[in-house]
Formats: structure tokens, sequence, C-alpha cells
């Protein structure tokens, strides 16, 4: 099955000027300007509960302020939910002009040796590159360029998608687009030119249009070929794996070859990872919805990947609703929608064992979950669609998987997927993700150099 081709008008120039907008001081650095626009009667609320003897269902609870930032405390079906904010780190804002931030994928674009980032903003249709602007500016906005507008954008990906050197983006659409575009890149691979609008030449991978795109994952070449994987949600879902033309330029996205892995529920993560030791990449996956859900991988055939197919091995998740996961070829972490998160681990023998682990208390909804190097994990979680619990943070930090602190002061936040990554030099990863419900947009928070207590 062949694509189709189609070409879009090139990105608008920006009236001003390629940087992000400029943010007042009161969106950088902690959230108190989120606090502050709380009512009154419920900071009110939330004092007396903090002090408070507490009796329901013929429950007695005490819940005491500690070091005066209390998020939140109230008796849910019998149990305190008491959220502290013990040491939060400090956010910074990379952009937030624009609504509905969703994922943040990493990249070096310029070839400075550091990260760059590309987002999708879901609400302002726009697919943005940002270039990491070194050290010394790390902590303010970062250069910013849009190179793409579509609706809806879930995902959006760094990729040479036509072999080229120069890293070109890759953008998963949903809501009333439901298609797959390659953003090329025709800069000269400065950051001027990379920060360019017209350096940034759209194209519709037509042969996949007409489902909700939700995440893509580049297997760098097999046989000789880029490839790249896709998934998506809802009707006629699908893990679906995009090969580059042999002996043809690999820009004509219509003699790409499409082949569909496997049928879908939702997907959330794809990772590319060699699960069995053989030097080929496999594609590890989470589907959070449908008869198929659950966590498992699509082994890559020893040969005609193109064409036959790739067996799956499901390692479990089916009873939850799994969300983003931290996958390795031994163990692998994974978030779900059910107060708890799933700790999968690969023995000597190859077999896979799954622990359940709880949320830290009061957040039934997590999103997403990542090692930090040997800092432990840290969680991020939808606070904003929980029903039935109180207002409460959604990041948290954690050493053993059992106790956790929250990072983070903004309560009723959808926060994203996560980067750990040493952004400011200084030894330690901090925490990178995008939020969609507060206006927070892509932020990153800075390790303060938690280390375990002895």
């Amino acid at each position: 099955m062949l694509a189709g081709r189609r070409l879009l008008p090139p990105t608008p120039r920006p009236p001003m000027n390629t940087l992000a907008p400029q943010t007042p001081a009161s969106v950088i650095g902690h959230d108190a300007h989120l606090i502050r626009s709380r009512s009154n009667l419920q900071r009110q609320h939330r004092a007396w509960l903090a002090t408070a003897c507490c009796v329901f269902a013929g429950w007695l609870v005490i819940v005491n302020r500690v070091d005066a930032q209390v998020v939140d405390a109230q008796v849910v079906d019998a149990q305190v939910v008491d959220a502290q904010v013990v040491a939060p780190w400090q956010r910074h804002t990379i952009d937030a002009s624009l609504i509905g931030a969703d994922g943040v994928r990493l990249a070096d674009f310029n070839g400075d040796g550091l990260l760059d980032v590309v987002t999708g903003w879901e609400e302002s249709g726009r697919v943005r590159l940002y270039l990491h602007p070194g050290y010394e500016r790390v902590r303010e906005m970062w250069p910013a360029v849009t190179v793409g507008i579509e609706p809806s954008p879930e995902d959006a990906v760094a990729c040479d998608m036509d072999g080229d050197g120069r890293l070109d983006i890759v953008s998963c659409h949903e809501g009333s687009s439901q298609r797959v575009l390659v953003h090329w890149n025709r800069s000269d691979g400065s950051s001027p030119s990379l920060l360019d609008p017209g350096s940034w030449q759209t194209e519709v991978v037509t042969g996949l249009s007409g489902q909700r795109w939700m995440f893509a994952e580049p297997l760098g070449k097999i046989g000789g070929r880029q490839a790249i994987a896709v998934g998506s949600k809802d009707r006629k879902a699908s893990i679906t794996l995009l090969l580059a033309p042999r002996n043809r330029d690999a820009t004509d996205l219509s003699a790409w070859t499409i082949h569909r892995l496997r049928d879908a529920g939702w997907i959330m993560t794809l990772r590319a990872i060699d699960m069995n030791d053989d030097g080929n990449r496999d594609l590890v996956f989470s589907d959070r919805r449908g008869s198929a859900r659950g966590i498992g991988w699509l082994e890559q055939p020893a040969k005609d990947a193109d064409s036959a197919a790739w067996p799956e091995h499901r390692l479990g998740g089916q009873q939850h609703e799994v969300m983003f996961i931290d996958p390795g070829p031994r163990r692998i972490l994974a978030s779900t929608r059910n107060a708890e998160w799933l700790d999968l681990q690969r023995s000597d023998q190859g077999t896979w064992s799954i622990e359940r682990r709880r949320n830290p208390q009061g957040v039934p909804l997590g999103k997403a979950i990542a090692r930090l190097g040997d800092r432990g994990m840290v969680m991020t979680a939808n606070t904003q669609a929980a029903k039935r619990v109180p207002p409460t943070v959604g990041m948290w930090h954690s050493f053993d998987g059992d106790q956790w602190t929250a990072i983070s002061k903004t309560q009723q936040v959808k926060f994203d997927r996560i980067e750990c990554i040493d952004l400011d030099n200084d030894g330690d990863l901090d925490v990178m993700t995008c939020e969609e419900r507060q206006g927070l947009g892509v932020v990153w928070y800075e390790n303060p150099g938690i280390e375990r207590a002895k």
C-alpha cells in the first residue's frame, strides 16, 4: 500500500520575530500566581480543613498543617488526602504563549550538543520547535519557530525522513484533521536558519488519513530504509509502520510503504528498543483502551519487515487503563488511570513479573512515570479531571516508588509525558514536561539536588 502526497502552503512568517513571546514574570518560577488566583473562600476552606478534627462516617481524622504548605486535606472514602509540598522544585517556562501543549520530544537540531524540543499545541493547532538557548539562558524563554499549522496535533517528533542529515519533524493529528504530516527541514542547519519559518515545508502523508493519530516513533533504518511507526486511537486505530522507498527520492511521500502492524484501541506510547538482543529494534507499546489493551512489544522480523507479521509479546496491564510508560529491555514502569502504577520486570529466564504500586494518595489518574537516573522516579498526573477527590498537585517524586513528595504546587493540572534531562549542566536530572489545562505550557522543573535521606 502506498501513501499519497499533498503539498501545503509554507508556514506563515510571524509578524515580529521567531522568538517565543515574552511572558510576565509571574509565569516564570514557582506556581504561586495560580494559587493566588483561587478565591478567598477556597483558601479559608483549606485552612479550616488543615487544622480541624474531621469526623466522617465514624472516622476521626486529624489533619495537620506542615510547614504552612499543605495543598489540601479532606476525608474521601474514609481516607485522608494530604499532599505536602516539602521542597517544591522551581518551574521554568519555555513557552506559555499558546493553548494546549501536548507532549515534549527531544533532539539536537543545530548540532551544538544541546537537546532541543519539539511540541504540538493541540488547541492552538501549532507545531513548534524550541532551540536550547545555552546553559546561561536556559531559565529564560527559549527561541522558537512554528514549523506547521494544522488542527489538533497530539505528538511531534524529530526524524531525518529523507536522509539528508537534517532533522525533519513528523506530527500526528487527531480531531478534525486525522492526518500525519512531515515538516521538511530546508534550513542550512544554523540556529538563525532553523528559526526562519520559511525553512520549513509541510506535506501530508495522505495514505494515513482518516485515523486519529496520537504518537510517532522513529526506528532508524530497517534494511537500509528509514522507518517510523505511528499509532492511533478509536475507530480503525492501529500501529502502522512507514518505510522509505528503495532507490527513490524519500521526499516523495507517495512512494513510502505503509504496513499495518496491529489493531489498537488508543496508543499512548511507542518506543523503539531491542527487547530480545538480536540487534534489531523492536516496538514497545502501551494501549489504553479496547479488547487488546495493555503493554507489550512487537518483534521486528529478521527479514521482510515491510510485509511480514511482527510477532506480538503481551506483558501485562490488560486490567488497567495504561498511560505513558518508561520502557527498557528488563524493566518497564507504567502509569495508569487506576490509582496505581505498574512495575514490570524481566527475570534472567526471560519471564516477566508485574508489581502493582500505589499512586500518591489522592491521585487516581496517573499520566506518565519516568526514572530519574539513580534518584528514583517522577510521576505526572491529570488532577484536573479527577472526581471525588479534592484538588491536588500533579507532579511527584519518589526514591522508592512508595513514598511520594510533591514537587510542583499547581493544582488541578493535566501534565503529559516526561523527559528527564540535565538542562542546567549541574550534574543532576531535571524534569521537562508540558501542561494543558492551567496554561503552564512547555515547562521544566529544576532539580534542587535531591539526595536520599541517610
